[in-house]
């Protein structure tokens, strides 16, 4: 009887051990805090890291998050991390990025 009534507690925290190991979804990471933001170099190499971020999250994880109807345009992926990244920064860190997107010369779909 005490077997059977441990089982299921076993096989519930084997489930919630388990479950938690793994993540639900796919994420980008950027790292910022070591940049001098005050800097143009620094906002470049901001610049820099959302686009290889970017790159590197849609390489893995393109057909993923792109709806089926939107499979055909090849910005969709990279618009849509790019869009998360930046919104997630505080604003001190989203405003050098823009800067650096305007000494760059980058407008439109470009990283």
């Amino acid at each position: 009887m005490r077997t059977l009534i441990f089982l299921p507690f076993a096989l519930l925290g084997a489930c919630a051990s388990g479950a938690s190991a793994q993540p639900l979804e796919p994420t980008a990471r950027l790292a910022y805090g070591d940049l001098a933001l005050d800097d143009a170099a620094g906002r470049a190499e901001l610049r820099g890291r959302v686009a290889t971020a970017a790159r590197g999250f849609c390489r893995q994880h393109e057909d993923d998050v792109t709806p089926q109807l939107l499979q055909s345009d090849r910005f969709y992926c990279f618009e849509q991390v790019r869009s998360t990244l930046v919104a997630d920064m505080p604003r001190a860190v989203r405003n050098a990025y823009r800067q650096a997107l305007r000494e760059a010369g980058v407008s439109g779909r470009r990283l």
